[in-house]
């Protein structure tokens, strides 16, 4: 679905961009599917980071559970390939 730099020149942090969203949970999950990033927080986008750390260049799955403006709710899926 993308890719993703956090080095690079304006895209520091990774996060679907949905206008109108009034709820709004993401979740970035590795390669074995384990949860790496989880915010309620449409603002907030994961940094790359994992437990402190850089995480390993690699894809990584995602996961968006969104309640628009609208009352609209979707759940959205995709992958993203973090560069490092």
């Amino acid at each position: 679905d993308g890719t993703y730099d956090p080095n690079g020149f304006t895209n520091d942090h990774f996060f679907p961009v949905y206008q109108g969203v009034e709820k709004y949970r993401l979740q970035v999950f590795n390669r074995w599917g384990e949860l790496v990033f989880e915010t309620n927080d449409v603002t907030k986008g994961w940094d790359g980071f994992y437990r402190g750390s850089p995480a390993k260049q690699d894809v990584y799955a995602w996961k968006a559970y969104a309640k628009f403006s609208d009352g609209r709710e979707e759940v959205l899926s995709g992958d993203v390939t973090l560069l490092r």
